[in-house]
């Protein structure tokens, strides 16, 4: 019996992830974590409702008890390849005889170099970066000293001899702990790691230059000023008459003043005040905040950035565990001509790196994620965070303890999945709610989608 065709696009959006999951399967060096990404896959095929894919992961289960590496391994590249193949037929597809019975033989080892083909390397490229993320959130040298043995394994594992070359010198930075200088190795791996997939290969290190520095300012001084700095951002984005705006910039310019951030003071000149602009408020204060965040973790003033035109698009950060949402989202929100993301997250620590990192005006959360959840991104985006933050998630149901947490942090909007985790119907059922809603949020007229 020919089975039934399976929805487009499900499809498309459920190959790509299915088959990067199955490659971190192929990657993992640690038993419990083969048996989480079996979960996921078991839980993926189920969803498809694909019984090919459902068996092969059953059948590559098997491998875990008694622990057979190789077996397990070649048991996700057969995943991977059954995904693609149902992906560009269409429906389910009966398995290959060699995975009827068993998972088939692993590549040989003497040819190390197929590691570095493409789809290896767009693998590598997530998992790499949420590594550096790790190392540059790490609070301690534990911690620091985790994600540097994950980054090594990684980039051991694909053969990349630059990031090992970058990775060298890392254990003299953990005793005694440097976290300015982990924070900025990580920045180059992530760097590095980026060059390498668009190349396709592994490239030599790039020589960074040293920019002039502005003269170092105190730190004591500079961590009170974050905190007092980041709440009247806060109170300057939320203004909505006149005159609570000119009382929080002028707090503002005092503090700015008292360290002598000339950066800080050129962004204040800019403020919309006469004539008043609240829906423009936000994205000034955003600016401010990132500017001030910058400064504290450079140690010293820093150029302003470059003004925006007026009229530009917004920038936005998609925050989901889920590559398949995450696309859902991102793919809505390129309806509207006034939206650009900039940037994507994969749990609530890369989010708060990316945040910090890209200064977005808009940050569409999810709630359930690994790492940290969306709660623990608001709370810490509520005391220094900037830009405003949409909900994207099935756990914050109108009238919920998590809606009104989430509520009570600030957050400017909540838009419902409307199937669950896993809500392929998202821009169908649920577009119009969210574009209204990141509209709202960014300051923009809420319109009809162009």
């Amino acid at each position: 019996m020919t089975p039934s065709p399976l929805d487009r696009d499900l499809l498309d959006a459920f190959v790509p992830e299915f088959e990067a999951e199955a490659v971190r399967l192929a990657m993992v060096r640690d038993a419990s974590q083969a048996g989480r990404a079996l979960d996921q896959l078991r839980a993926m095929a189920a969803a498809l409702g694909a019984p090919s894919l459902a068996a092969l992961v059953e059948r590559t289960a098997q491998a875990l008890d008694p622990l057979d590496w190789p077996a397990l391994h070649a048991g996700a590249e057969a995943l991977a390849r059954q995904a693609i193949a149902i992906g560009a037929a269409g429906s389910d597809l009966p398995l290959p005889d060699s995975a009827a019975e068993a998972p088939p033989e692993p590549p040989p080892a003497e040819a190390p170099a197929t590691l570095l083909d493409r789809e290896m390397l767009e693998a590598l490229a997530p998992e790499f970066a949420a590594g550096c993320a790790r190392l540059a959130a790490a609070p301690d040298a534990v911690e620091a000293g985790r994600a540097l043995d994950n980054l090594r394994a990684m980039a051991g594992a694909v053969g990349l001899a630059s990031l090992l070359a970058l990775l060298a010198p890392a254990a003299g930075l953990l005793d005694p702990y440097d976290a300015a200088a982990l924070r900025d190795l990580a920045g180059r791996l992530a760097a590095q790691a980026e060059r390498i997939v668009q190349a396709g290969a592994d490239l030599p290190p790039q020589e960074e230059a040293r920019p002039t520095e502005a003269p170092p300012l105190d730190p004591d001084l500079l961590a009170a000023f974050a905190p007092e700095f980041a709440a009247a951002c806060q109170r300057l984005g939320a203004a909505t008459e006149a005159a609570g705006a000119a009382r929080a910039a002028e707090a503002l310019r005092g503090m700015a003043g008292a360290l002598g951030l000339d950066s800080l003071r050129t962004l204040l000149d800019a403020l919309p005040l006469e004539p008043f602009a609240a829906a423009a408020l936000p994205g000034h204060a955003a600016a401010l905040a990132a500017q001030a965040q910058a400064i504290v973790a450079a140690g010293h003033d820093l150029p302003p950035p470059e003004a925006a035109p007026a009229g530009s698009r917004r920038r936005v950060l998609v925050v989901d565990d889920s590559a398949m949402m995450r696309r859902l989202v991102r793919e809505t929100l390129a309806l509207d001509a006034d939206f650009e993301v900039v940037g994507e997250a994969a749990d609530g620590v890369q989010a708060l790196a990316a945040m910090a990192r890209l200064a977005p005006d808009l940050t569409m959360l999810d709630i359930e994620m690994p790492e940290l959840d969306g709660i623990g991104v608001l709370r810490r985006w509520a005391l220094s965070g900037g830009g405003a933050v949409v909900i994207v998630s099935s756990a914050a149901r109108p009238g919920s303890a998590t809606a009104a947490e989430a509520r009570r942090l600030g957050v400017a909007g909540i838009v419902g999945k409307p199937s669950g985790a896993l809500s392929p119907d998202l821009r169908e059922r649920q577009g119009v709610a969210l574009l209204r809603t990141a509209r709202r949020a960014a300051g923009l007229a809420v319109e009809a989608p162009r």
